[in-house]
């Protein structure tokens, strides 16, 4: 195994670190551009906790009742409540 000097592991760090700084910020968003339309109607953490909840039920096969959820909770129109849901 080479050899490796104090300026070559650094070298080899930053980028590194530099790389997982920018997926970090960019997976936060697109979470939030997801959850823009929520945050209209809701906080914040209510938005993450409802995505997670709307996240589920389409997983389970349940899209209908998840647009029902988003419509029942956050009081939103019917065709943007089935907009939302379709994009998460």
């Amino acid at each position: 195994m080479p050899d490796l000097t104090l300026y070559e592991i650094v070298g080899l760090a930053v980028p590194g670190l530099f790389l997982c700084v920018l997926v970090l910020w960019v997976v936060g968003v697109i979470r939030t551009f997801r959850q823009r339309r929520v945050l209209r109607y809701i906080d914040r953490f209510g938005a993450e906790e409802l995505t997670g909840r709307v996240r589920q039920l389409k997983v389970r096969g349940y899209e209908e009742q998840a647009i029902q959820l988003a419509q029942v909770e956050l009081g939103m129109p019917a065709k943007a409540a089935r907009s939302w849901v379709k994009s998460i």
